[in-house]
This record gives structure tokens, sequence and C-alpha cells, in this order.
């Protein structure tokens, strides 16, 4: 037993030396594989996708690209993202191994170019004959493992961008400060405020006191809001969207109603509600241009005070 344990002390001995032959190369190579392929694995796709295009499509088929993103691209991406996230799922359980020195040596890498392990038996040094070309050797295993990833990961990306174009859009804001797209229903919260800002506009436009928006109160709202009138087909829209199941039990007698107090209410405060329906409404923003056009309004009917005369009898 202790013959045993001196044998593979003495053996740890001998690697560490190499091992830090092996780091600064290693850390080198890594370096100039980061510029190469940027450091993420999503830009590291998006490079990928760039050069599979350049190489492989007609120029009729690359589309310009855009700068920023609208709500329709963000919904289109959001359904291509399922895809991506499903093949970069399937490419992180990839395996691409290269060996060394008669497999003295074994490195393993990902189908994103992430390197997942580094074996290397006690016998890798005689084999070598020494630390510099164990070194060199092992850095040649790396070179090739990553290239292995590389190529068997390379069609697979080039399929995603050519079947979901989408997510090559709007490139600075996915790739930019931060790495996040711009969220479009960041502000849209459900809190107290916004419950009591919702349900004050609610109140206001609710002229018949029914506890609904019918279609008219709607399009008074569309109107003060957005500065557009909304068509009946708009609004028989909104309703089915609205209501629950999809609106398959709705009755005339529901279209005719329109929009409780709580599907309102739920419009404006519920984030997720929103990306279903795919449209952006914030409380805040509609309350203050409401009430401050109210407001004016109000000041603009009061009589004006007469002047204190200044005469002197």
């Amino acid at each position: 037993m202790a013959s045993s344990t001196s044998r593979r002390v003495g053996a740890a001995r001998r690697l560490w030396p190499v091992m830090a032959i092996v780091a600064l190369p290693c850390l080198s190579w890594l370096s100039m594989f980061a510029q190469r392929t940027f450091c993420s694995p999503r830009l590291s796709a998006r490079r990928l996708a760039v050069s599979a295009v350049s190489r492989k499509a007609a120029p009729k088929e690359i589309q310009a690209l855009q700068s920023k993103a609208n709500l329709k691209l963000i919904q289109a991406q959001a359904a291509a993202g399922h895809k991506m996230k499903d093949l970069g799922q399937s490419l992180l359980q990839s395996k691409f191994e290269a060996k060394a020195l008669d497999g003295s040596a074994v490195v393993t890498f990902d189908g994103m170019q992430n390197l997942r392990k580094v074996e290397i038996s006690e016998d890798a040094v005689s084999k070598a004959g020494n630390a510099t070309v164990l070194a060199e050797e092992l850095l040649k295993a790396l070179q090739d493992g990553h290239d292995q990833s590389l190529q068997g990961s390379e069609d697979q990306v080039w399929s995603l961008y050519q079947n979901y174009p989408e997510l090559m859009q709007a490139p600075l804001t996915q790739i930019g400060a931060g790495n996040t797209a711009q969220d479009l229903w960041a502000n849209v919260t459900k809190t107290n405020e916004t419950m009591k800002l919702a349900e004050e506009l609610f109140h206001h436009f609710d002229k018949d006191k029914d506890g609904h928006w019918n279609f008219q109160e709607t399009s008074q709202v569309q109107m003060a809001t957005e500065g557009t009138e909304m068509t009946e087909e708009s609004f028989n829209s909104l309703i089915i969207a609205a209501a629950p199941d999809g609106g398959r039990h709705l009755t005339e007698v529901d279209m005719d109603r329109g929009l409780s107090k709580e599907q309102v209410l739920d419009l404006y405060t519920n984030a997720q509600r929103q990306r279903q329906l795919g449209f952006v409404l914030d409380i805040r923003k509609d309350h203050a241009h409401v009430f401050s056009k109210a407001k004016d309004t109000e000041e603009g009917k009061e009589e004006p005070t007469p002047a204190t005369s200044l005469a002197v009898d």
C-alpha cells in the first residue's frame, strides 16, 4: 500500500511541471480562440451562421440586418428561441474527443466548443520523452478537439439560422451591452400602484357604470391614449383574446357587454398576458395622458377671475 501511494505521489510530482508548461500555451491558444469565435457560445453560434451564410448562400438570400428590434421581430425571435434552446442543449450533450501519444492524453469538447475534460495518464511523460514534447502534443490535441467540435456543429447552426433568419436580426440589441434584448414589458407590473391607476382609468371611461367597457367606451380609450380609432373587428378580437378558453363560450350578450373591470385591470398589469396577445399597454403613461388632458379641459372651462380694480375713488 505504501509503495503504491508513493508511486502515485511521485507521478503527480513529475506531472506538476508538465501541467505548468501546458498551462501557458493553452492560455495563449484559448485567448487566440476567443478572439476568433468570441467568448460566448451564443456569439460563437452567430459567427458560425454568418460564416456559413457568406459561404453557402446566394447574395439574394442574405437579408439586410435590422439595427433595432420591433415588437413583431421580438415575437418571431421568441418563437425561434425554442429551437435555439433545443439545439444548444443538443450541442452541450455532444462529445468530441481528440487523443495524443497513443491515448495517453485525451481531451473532450462539447458541441459548443467548450473544453469539458483533459485526461493525462501516468505514462504520458515517459511516452513524450520530456515535458515540452508533452505540452506540444497536448496542445495539438486541444486544437484538434476544438476543430472537430466546430466542424461537427457548423451544419446544425447553419440550418437553424437558415430556417429562422429572424435570429440574425437586431444583432446590436442581442450582443451589445449586457448581451440582452430590450424588454418591452419591463414596466408592466402588478402592484398596488398600478392596480389603483388601472381602476381609476377604468371608471373614468365606464360611462354607463355597468362594470364593463363596451365598444364605444373602448374606442374612446384608444382615441384618448393612442389617437386612433378602434374598429369593431379589432374590438371583437380583443374580447375573444381576453376571454377564458379562447372565447369558446362567449355569447352575443358577452360581446355586446365588452371587457369587464377584472379583464381591463389584468390586461394593464399582467406582462405575460400582454406578451401572449402581442401588444404593450403602459398604465402609467395612459393614466397620465388621460388625466392630464382631463385636468387641462377642466381648467379651460373655469371662468376667469375678474381683475382687481386699481382705480382710486
